[in-house]
């Protein structure tokens, strides 16, 4: 086993990478051998960039330092001084305006993981040598809009039967992570939509308790769940951070079969203390249920095991919807 494969941690969207990738197997391998000059797209694919650029040795002293690094020196019991180039492979791109040079690396050689590398952005001058950002991803480009001066960068990633996406904006510090998305491959969210009943969008205000917007939702869904009809219905709730989370719900009928498909946007406030008016994290995730269950919501009833009888009445306030996937995984519940 090389080190890699169970050393990339770091943020939750490169934890969800490393989920399945083993069953990986057609849709990055299908990307395009088409580079510009210098490259600006980057692929796991690759074992080296085309005209690799040679690594600066402030850059060498920064990687040695990084805990993947260390951990895959300890595995060949190799010193930091002893850091193999053979590791990295390196493309510049000329900022220009005395902004110095931006470094893209990824792991070679040994580095390299089960079609998922490590890739660090650097920026360098005469006068600094700075890591940008540390991810894990299968694909990674750097796009021409610019945020602060430097280029917004996007990564992709996916396993057999999920897709990751994420884009990062240069903050004047380091790049952050501004929106991220995720899903079934081959699931789309319904465009024509006058073959759904529907009504109006639920919507928590300002001042207002939750629990009659989930009540409201749920006795809608379970009705139109029942009569199996194709519907949907769009709920947002606001969160005391001042987050917002707006989930819609898509009843429909596939291949003479009853599910759910979920999309859940949320929009999330940036926490970070050191920014004063920080850019939200944008979140948009794609779930498919299979089943649905009403189980009870009571106080006597912590584990939420006991289903509601079919054909029972119940106010809608005393269950809850289990939204329930092909592995019989709780995937939502409302």
């Amino acid at each position: 086993m090389k080190p890699l494969d169970f050393l990339l941690d770091g943020k939750s969207l490169t934890i969800l990478f490393l989920l399945g990738l083993a069953a990986f197997h057609t849709t990055a391998q299908e990307r395009p051998k088409v580079f510009s000059h210098p490259p600006t797209s980057f692929s796991a694919e690759d074992d080296k960039f085309p005209g690799a650029a040679s690594l600066p040795e402030c850059v060498r002293h920064l990687l040695a330092s990084d805990d993947h690094v260390v951990n895959a020196l300890k595995y060949e019991n190799r010193s930091p001084e002893q850091l193999p180039a053979e590791w990295f492979t390196a493309s510049e791109k000329d900022l220009g305006q005395n902004n110095g040079k931006l470094l893209i690396v990824m792991g070679a050689g040994l580095m390299r993981g089960a079609n998922i590398n490590p890739f660090w952005i650097f920026r360098t001058s005469a006068q600094s040598c700075d890591l940008l950002l540390n991810v894990g991803a299968h694909d990674l480009d750097i796009l021409r809009a610019r945020t602060n001066g430097l280029p917004d960068i996007s990564i992709v990633s996916l396993t057999a039967i999920r897709y990751f996406e994420a884009k990062f904006s240069f903050d004047g510090r380091g790049y952050q992570e501004v929106s991220r998305s995720s899903g079934p491959i081959g699931e789309e969210v319904p465009v024509d939509l006058s073959y759904y009943d529907t009504r109006k969008p639920l919507v928590q205000g300002v001042a207002q308790n939750p629990d009659t917007v989930l009540s409201e939702a749920r006795a809608w869904l379970w009705k139109q769940w029942w009569l199996e009809k194709p519907s949907y219905l769009t709920v947002t709730l606001h969160s005391k951070e001042g987050d917002e989370t707006s989930t819609t719900y898509f009843i429909r009928k596939t291949g003479g079969q009853l599910d759910v498909l979920i999309r859940i946007h949320r929009v999330l406030v940036d926490r970070r203390h050191h920014v004063r008016a920080g850019h939200p994290l944008v979140e948009d995730e794609i779930l498919v249920a299979s089943d649905v269950q009403r189980r009870w919501a009571l106080e006597n009833n912590p584990d939420r095991t006991v289903e509601v009888p079919e054909g029972q009445e119940v106010e809608p306030d005393l269950y809850e919807l289990y939204m329930i996937d092909d592995s019989e995984s709780n995937v939502v519940i409302l």
